[in-house]
């Protein structure tokens, strides 16, 4: 008796033979390679309606079952696994989740969201719940604490962008980099080119705070706590 991991028996095709969702209607063109025979090809119908041309060797060892209509149906099928299928396209929780755990700053993610299987998508989906809206997007109420349950929320999109990313305590105040390039009358994008480059903030500010005025970078706070901008100090 033949063990239960033996190769499976080739298939022998002709008119007729069915091989999983294809049925064989008659031989096609030989197919060559560098002008020799290579393979006996065959026509095939698909049980989806469709007609193609399969090799002989592929039909004879079913490595190929259909016209690629069940290869289709298997890749819709692993992408809307988690129940993320709506309309028969993605659902916008779906892909908040998917740009939340690829995004390029590595930001720490939740483990029960990254479960495998699909059961990550499903966590997420329900300590969150369905998106309100197509204004609103998921955002980490402290952008310096990970994505997790109790510091995400769906918040309005221009909410979302309107929250500094990063401020400068100056003072004991905290300032936005906008407010503070505009305060001392420097350029956003040459105070952040300046930032990037590792200059101290005084220096990329262009100039020294007066009076001994203490300058750093500090976490941006949690949504929703307002933060009034002190102009520079000149001296009279």
């Amino acid at each position: 008796m033949p063990g239960a991991n033996a190769a499976p028996q080739p298939i022998a095709i002709h008119e007729g033979v069915r091989v999983g969702r294809l049925v064989v209607t008659g031989e096609a063109e030989a197919y060559f390679w560098r002008g020799r025979f290579a393979r006996r090809r065959w026509v095939c119908t698909c049980d989806c309606g469709g007609i193609t041309e399969i090799r002989e060797d592929r039909l004879r060892l079913a490595s190929t079952i259909s016209c690629g209509c069940a290869r289709d149906e298997a890749a819709r099928e692993r992408l809307f696994r988690h129940g993320a299928r709506a309309g028969g396209r993605c659902r916008p929780e779906y892909g908040a989740w998917q740009a939340m755990l690829h995004r390029a700053d590595g930001a720490p993610v939740a483990r029960r969201w990254q479960d495998a299987e699909g059961d990550g998508f499903k966590a997420f989906l329900r300590d969150l719940g369905p998106r309100p809206s197509a204004v609103h997007a998921l955002a980490r109420l402290d952008p310096a604490r990970p994505f997790e349950p109790r510091n995400c929320a769906w918040l309005p999109i221009s909410v979302r962008r309107g929250q500094p990313r990063r401020l400068l305590e100056l003072d004991g105040r905290l300032v936005s980099l906008k407010a503070a390039a505009q305060a001392y009358g420097v350029s956003y994008a040459l105070l952040c080119k300046r930032l990037e480059r590792g200059w101290p903030l005084v220096e990329a500010l262009g100039r020294v705070a007066r009076g001994g005025s203490a300058l750093r970078a500090v976490a941006a706070p949690p949504a929703g706590h307002g933060v009034s901008v002190a102009p520079p100090r000149h001296s009279g």
